[in-house]
């Protein structure tokens, strides 16, 4: 039997990435019958609380995206009905749990779907996902809400033409109130869209990618949506050659028009499927997901932010076939890969185990490994995400049948510097209730956040959740309040009548050089970095109107400054 943690310090450059899993309910149900309620041991790390909203018994009920704001107040949508109507239903919940607002949307017709969660400027909150529209072909739904109390601000439909079903899959907005969806339509075969949506809801551009696959293997399909730095639009695409192979695709565009700025693709003779993107503060951009390698491997890839070219890129495999779910960058160099493992490439036996690896941002190096899991039939340890503080702790969630186990929630803490646990949590399933996780998130002071769900195993219904584990870091900040000496904040007016805001932390001296701050606007955090014994922040063509500034890590050092652009 395989130890149930390992650790592996080599820095080996290796070369492999994953295949179809199994069903994973399958997987929960096939658990749970052969092990029954989980045996009850102590976990050192355990969660604050854990929020509940009823979804239903729907076969696509379940959440769909989770956002935290640096305050620490959560959201989350997903889907909600019985097994013949679908609704969007989203919450949101206080910093200790507590229920703030709820909404319905229902649009009167079956096939309301959320897909993805966002925050926007002047306290907006974005939903994307679709409804159906004329002759109930799906036409992408964007939803905002008013993200103190509930209301529903706008609805915003669209359809690119008749007889086309489209969905919206991911969802950004940039400070002046535009907003950016990714989604799929239909060409030959699946298509990938972005589109620009101006503040009022009206369309600015669409772009659609097309891959040179032909029907049926053109299969392309969106992945995820970011802003750069600058306000450059990334999106990343599962793409389909005219091999029928599918590779990386990520395509840069320009805010403004939408031009393609560049466009960049990676992969191999074989099935490469991102699963997630990430962009640093130099607008480089990193992509994890699936490497044919022979097996199927962890790919993960870095391209430069300028013009697309590609910087490095590694494998990484434990076991005989591989999924990457979860890729965050901690600011400092770390680039952290989660995922499964399946020890024998037998899908049919439900082992995979824990698989996290951290490579070096610069090089692609890879720093440490590590895996969690046993090899017996059923012992399912599949993780969900990965997230790391500024104080060396790195977390990865996920859910656990190895013994003593059996559908439960395991969530390790980990060293940065060389892998090695230093702390778990749990969260136990109770009876037929089966805990799933999902994508996690930091408020300001690094509490965490998980986005699951609770599956009941005897009437099919199922319950989003938010769970909150507590900051590991003393005083919620890597930064003392007391190394603080100002914080700042106005509007400028500039030429044409356009508005600036500005701020600006002073430190007492430059000890905290190259360390970051979190400056929320209107609630969006926005990471700078100091120079010197300063970080500034500038944000171009605001809109007009009050803005609240906040310096939010380290947090609790000043009050908000409330500023107005007229």
């Amino acid at each position: 039997m395989k130890p149930i943690a390992e650790v592996n310090m080599h820095a080996v450059e290796k070369r492999m990435g994953p295949s179809a899993r199994g069903s994973w309910l399958f997987a929960l149900l096939i658990a749970f019958f052969l092990f029954g309620m989980t045996t009850l041991v102590r976990a050192d790390f355990s969660p604050l609380w854990i929020s509940r909203v009823p979804a239903g018994t729907s076969l696509g009920a379940g959440p769909a995206g989770i956002h935290v704001d640096p305050d620490g107040v959560s959201y989350v949508t997903g889907i909600v009905g019985s097994s013949s109507v679908n609704d969007i239903k989203t919450v949101s919940f206080a910093p200790d749990g507590t229920t703030r607002w709820s909404h319905t949307y229902d649009s009167g017709k079956s096939g309301d779907q959320a897909r993805g969660i966002a925050r926007g400027p002047g306290n907006l909150l974005y939903v994307v996902g679709n409804t159906p529209g004329p002759n109930d072909f799906a036409q992408v739904l964007v939803l905002i809400y008013d993200a103190t109390n509930g209301t529903l601000l706008n609805t915003i439909k669209y359809s690119s033409g008749p007889g086309r079903s489209e969905f919206g899959s991911g969802i950004v907005g940039d400070a002046t109130g535009n907003i950016y969806i990714i989604g799929g339509t239909v060409g030959d075969g699946p298509d990938v869209m972005t589109v620009k949506f101006n503040a009022a809801g009206a369309v600015q551009w669409r772009k659609v990618w097309d891959g040179t696959g032909f029907p049926p293997l053109d299969q392309d399909s969106p992945v995820k949506i970011l802003l750069d730095p600058t306000g450059n639009v990334l999106s990343c695409i599962t793409g389909y050659t005219a091999s029928g192979h599918p590779d990386y695709v990520v395509v840069k565009y320009a805010p403004s028009n939408g031009a393609t700025l560049w466009e960049a693709s990676w992969g191999v003779s074989g099935g490469d499927f991102p699963a997630d993107m990430e962009i640093d503060a130099a607008g480089d951009v990193y992509v994890t997901g699936i490497g044919i390698d022979f097996i199927d491997k962890y790919s993960t890839i870095k391209l430069r932010g300028s013009d697309g070219q590609l910087l490095w890129q590694f494998y990484d495999a434990l076991g005989q076939d591989h999924s990457a779910s979860g890729l965050f960058l901690d600011g400092v160099g770390g680039v952290f890969i989660t995922g499964a493992s399946d020890p024998d490439g037998n899908d049919g036996n439900f082992n995979d185990d824990f698989f996290t690896v951290k490579r070096d941002a610069a090089t692609g190096a890879q720093l440490w490994t590590h895996t969690y899991g046993d090899a017996c039939v059923g012992c399912f340890d599949v993780p969900s995400d990965v997230r790391a503080d500024p104080e060396g702790n790195v977390f990865v969630i996920g859910r656990t049948s190895s013994a003593p186990f059996s559908n439960d929630v395991i969530l390790f803490v980990l060293d940065t510097a060389t892998g090695v646990e230093k702390d778990r949590g749990l969260v136990f399933n109770t009876g037929a209730e089966i805990p799933t996780s999902g994508a996690l998130r930091f408020d300001a002071a690094f509490n965490l956040f998980d986005g699951g769900q609770i599956y009941n195993a005897n009437t099919g219904a199922v319950d989003m959740t938010v769970t909150q584990w507590a900051s590991l870091i003393g005083g919620g900040g890597g930064i003392p309040c007391e190394d603080v000496a100002s914080f700042q904040a106005r509007c400028k007016t500039t030429g044409g009548g356009a508005h600036r805001l500005q701020a600006r932390v002073t430190l007492t001296d430059t000890s905290h050089f190259g360390e970051q701050v979190t400056i929320s606007v209107d609630g969006s955090p926005n990471v700078v970095t100091i120079s010197g014994n300063r970080a500034q922040l500038s944000i171009n063509n605001a809109v007009p109107g009050e803005h609240t500034i906040e310096l939010t890590d380290p947090a609790g050092c000043f009050p908000p400054v409330v500023t107005t652009c007229d």
